[in-house]
């Protein structure tokens, strides 16, 4: 129920105002396991051989238009709940081998053009020295096929978890972010 809680809700909110269904998943609350690079996946691309709370969640996310990701940033990096969802999307890559020539190639089999919102937030007044995770989190959307990726970053609540729900225009933007994903 913090920064990060609160722009997710936002979003979904603005989003949910222009008819689109939403969901909130909070990866906190879910039994995960991280990524073993089994390669089991492999054999059968989109679908992790883990038993666990993400492997229908990450058939879900194949079904939706829209994907939000929300963390709050933690020494300079993504939580690790959000890292082991990303992790896990390993089992979108699929390889083939070429019979004639033996060479691997990869392929993406998650389905492209999807919107994506990707929210953080952070205590630290100064942005920029988060900037390579921010990088890193667009390039996933990128990975992943997106259409179009919006940043929502909340910097300088120096701990106070109300400082989000009390910037009027950090919350009006989060509200359009998420009505732009529904259109």
């Amino acid at each position: 129920n913090a920064n990060t809680a609160t722009l997710v809700a936002a979003v979904l909110k603005g989003a949910a105002a222009r008819g689109a269904e939403t969901r909130l998943v909070n990866l906190n609350e879910l039994n995960m396991k991280g990524c073993q690079g089994c390669g089991a996946c492999k054999k059968n691309p989109g679908k992790c051989v883990q038993k666990d709370d993400l492997s229908p969640l990450l058939e879900e996310l194949k079904e939706v238009d829209a994907i939000v990701l929300g963390s709050p940033i933690y020494w300079f990096r993504t939580s690790a709940q959000l890292k082991t969802l990303i992790d896990r999307f390993y089992c979108y890559l699929g390889q083939e081998i070429d019979p004639a020539s033996g060479e691997k190639s990869s392929f993406f089999t998650f389905p492209g053009g999807k919107k994506f919102a990707i929210v953080t937030s952070q205590g630290d007044e100064n942005p920029e020295i988060y900037q390579q995770t921010l990088d890193w989190l667009n390039l996933v959307a990128t990975v992943m096929g997106s259409s179009s990726t919006e940043f929502i970053t909340h910097s300088g609540s120096d701990d106070d978890k109300d400082s989000a729900r009390t910037n009027a225009e950090l919350m009006s933007r989060a509200e359009a972010v998420g009505a732009a994903l529904a259109s």
